[in-house]
C-alpha cells in the first residue's frame, strides 16, 4: 500500500508538469523540439537521464553482479564516447539543424544531401520506427518486471500502468514537458541510485564482506582477468560507445538547446551526471554479492531485492521509483521521438505534403499512441531480457545513423547514394550480425564501421559515374 502511494505522488508531479507545460505548445516546432528554447542545464541532465534508462537499475547492475568488474569498460566506453558527443557532434548538429531549419534527424539528412525524392528522409524514419520500437517495448519489459516485483501488481497490468504514465505527461506537454520532467527524474534516480549501494556497503559489513562474497562466487573484480584480452574489454566499450553518435533520442536534446555556446558548460555538468550514476550503478552490482547469499535466479531483480530489504514500505516505495524515472526519461524521448519521426517524415512527405503545423503536432500525438500500442504488444509476446532488447535497439540506431551524422557534419564528399546506402548496411548488419556468428563482439561494431565505409565506397562509386 504505501509504495502505491509513493507511486501515485511521482506519477501526479510528472503529469503536472506535463499540464504546465501544455499551452506552450502552439504548433510542431514547439511540440517537436521545443522551439530550441531549453536552457544548457536542463539539457545536460535531460540528455544524460534520456540515455541510461531501464538499463541502468536492472541490466548493468546484473552484468557487473554475474561477470564482475569487466564489464565496467561498458561505462568506459559509453563515457569517453558521450564526452565526444558533446564536444564535436552537440555544437555542429545544433547550428546545422537551425540552418536547414529541420526539425528531426531525418529531415535533417534530406536537407543535408539534397534529396528531393524524398528517399534518403523515408528511410530513415522507417528505420528509426522500426527500433524505437524495440526501444519502447524493452521499457515496456522494465515496467512490468518492476511493477510485479516492487508492487505487486500483475505484471501485464504493470506493463499497461507503466506505458500510460509515460504517454500522459508526453503527449501533453511535448518535448518541452518531456525536457523538464526528465530534469527531475535525472536528479531523483541520482540520489536514489547513490543512497542503494551506500547503505548496502554499510549493511554488509565493508568491503571484507564483498570481497569474500566475490572470491566464493567466482566473480573478478578487477577491469582485466585471464578469460578476457584487451581486445575484449576494448571491443566492449566500443560496442556500447559508439552507439551515441547515431541516437535520434540523444541528438534531439542538442538540437533544441537555446544557446548552441552553452553546449561546453552543458557537456561537463552531463558527463559529471554520467559519471557518477555509472559508478553507483557498477557498485551495486558489487555490494550485491556480499547481500546475496546465493546467486539470484534473475540478476536483473537485484536493485529491487535490495531495496525492499533494506527500507521501511514507504521509502522503498519512492527509491523503486528512480527505476520509473530512468525507465520513463528514456521511454518519453523514444515515444516522442518516434511519433515526430512518422508525422514529419512520413506522414507530411507521403501522404500530405506541407500540412499545417498544428495538424501535425496531433498526427505526431496519434502517431506516438499507436506505436506505443504497437511496442506494449511486442513486449506481451517477448518478455526477453532487458539487455537483450536494448543492444538490439541501441546497435540498430547506432549502426544506421552515427557514421552518417558524423561524416554528415564533417565531410563533403559524402553523397545522397552513399548516405542512403551507408544507412542500409550498417542497418542490416547490425541486425544480422547475432544470428551469423557466435562472435563475442557486439553488432555495434560490425554495423557501425562496415556502415561508415559503405558511406565513402558508394560515395565513390557514384561521383566517378
Amino acid at each position: 500500500m504505501y509504495m502505491i502511494i509513493a507511486f501515485l505522488i511521482y506519477f501526479c508531479t510528472l503529469t503536472t508538469i506535463g499540464i504546465y507545460f501544455y499551452r506552450q505548445n502552439k504548433n510542431a516546432s514547439d511540440y517537436i523540439i521545443g522551439n530550441r528554447s531549453i536552457n544548457y542545464f536542463v539539457t545536460a541532465i535531460a540528455t544524460q537521464a534520456s540515455d541510461m534508462g531501464v538499463w541502468l537499475f536492472m541490466a548493468f547492475p546484473a552484468a557487473v553482479y554475474v561477470n564482475g568488474l569487466f564489464e565496467c569498460w561498458t561505462a568506459i566506453g559509453l563515457t569517453a564516447c558521450m564526452f565526444l558527443n558533446w564536444h564535436f557532434i552537440a555544437p555542429r548538429l545544433r547550428q546545422e539543424t537551425e540552418r536547414y531549419d529541420a526539425l528531426t534527424l531525418s529531415s535533417y539528412f534530406s536537407q543535408r544531401f539534397n534529396d528531393n525524392s524524398g528517399l534518403l528522409r523515408i528511410l530513415s524514419a522507417i528505420i528509426t520506427l522500426w527500433f524505437f520500437t524495440a526501444y519502447i517495448a524493452s521499457a515496456i519489459v522494465g515496467l512490468g518486471k518492476l511493477f510485479s516485483t516492487a508492487f505487486s501488481i500483475d505484471y501485464n497490468s504493470g506493463m499497461i500502468i507503466g506505458l500510460l504514465c509515460g504517454l500522459t505527461y508526453t503527449l501533453i506537454g511535448g518535448f518541452i514537458a518531456v525536457a523538464w520532467c526528465n530534469l527531475f527524474q535525472g536528479l531523483f534516480l541520482l540520489m536514489m541510485i547513490i543512497l542503494v549501494p551506500v547503505c548496502t556497503y554499510f549493511y554488509v559489513g565493508g568491503f571484507s564482506p564483498i570481497l569474500a562474497a566475490a572470491t566464493a562466487k567466482n566473480i573478478p573484480l578487477s577491469l582485466f582477468n585471464p578469460e578476457h584480452s584487451v581486445l575484449t574489454a576494448l571491443s566492449l566499450a566500443a560496442g556500447w560507445g559508439l552507439g551515441y553518435f547515431g541516437q535520434p533520442h540523444i541528438l534531439i536534446n542538442f538540437m533544441g538547446i537555446d544557446d548552441p555556446k552553452k553546449i561546453s558548460s552543458a557537456k561537463w555538468v552531463g558527463i559529471t551526471w554520467q559519471i557518477m550514476v555509472l559508478t553507483a550503478a557498477t557498485m551495486i552490482g558489487i555490494t550485491g554479492l556480499a547481500f546475496t547469499s546465493a546467486t539470484l535466479g534473475n540478476p536483473e531483480l537485484l536493485f529491487i531485492v535490495i531495496t525492499k530489504t533494506l527500507f521501511f514500505p514507504l521509502l522503498a516505495g519512492f527509491v523503486l521509483c528512480a527505476i520509473l524515472a530512468a525507465t520513463l526519461s528514456t521511454m518519453d524521448c523514444h515515444i516522442l521521438v518516434a511519433g515526430s519521426t512518422y508525422a514529419e517524415d512520413i506522414y507530411n512527405i507521403v501522404y500530405k505534403k506541407n500540412a499545417h503545423s498544428a495538424q501535425l503536432m496531433w498526427i505526431s500525438r496519434m502517431a506516438s499512441m499507436i506505436i506505443s500500442a504497437i511496442a506494449l504488444y511486442i513486449a506481451s509476446y517477448n518478455n526477453n531480457s532487458v539487455y537483450n532488447l536494448v543492444n538490439y535497439a541501441w546497435s540498430g540506431t547506432g549502426s544506421a545513423f552515427g557514421p552518417l551524422v558524423i561524416t554528415a557534419l564533417y565531410s563533403n564528399y559524402v553523397t545522397r547514394n552513399g548516405a542512403i546506402a551507408g544507412m542500409i548496411v550498417g542497418a542490416l548488419v547490425s541486425g544480422i550480425w547475432p544470428w551469423v556468428t557466435n562472435s563475442s563482439i557486439l553488432p555495434l561494431v560490425p554495423g557501425f564501421f562496415c556502415g561508415l565505409m559503405t558511406i565513402y565506397f558508394a560515395s565513390w562509386i557514384s561521383k566517378n559515374k
